[in-house]
């Protein structure tokens, strides 16, 4: 399973990013959103980009996170869209 950090402009409401699948979402001081997903292939990364796309949320980066990395443990305001 890869695992994907996702900026988007604005800050997202903690339901929202959870009904887009993100395991986490945290609001930045930029006034921007950093989402976390867990996907299992090149399928479900699109997949997820065309539901942010379709929810109209504006896409500043997407960044793949070496594997081992726990973006919910280094803390920093994380909150669990679980």
């Amino acid at each position: 399973m890869n695992r994907y950090e996702i900026r988007v402009v604005g800050h997202l409401e903690i339901r929202r990013a959870r009904a887009l699948g993100a395991e986490s979402c945290r609001h930045l001081p930029d006034g921007r959103s950093l989402l976390v997903f867990a996907l299992a292939d090149q399928s479900a990364t699109y997949g997820t980009l065309a539901r942010l796309r379709d929810a109209g949320l504006e896409l500043e980066s997407v960044t793949r996170l070496p594997a081992g990395d726990d973006a919910e443990g280094k803390g920093n305001g994380h909150a669990s869209a679980r």
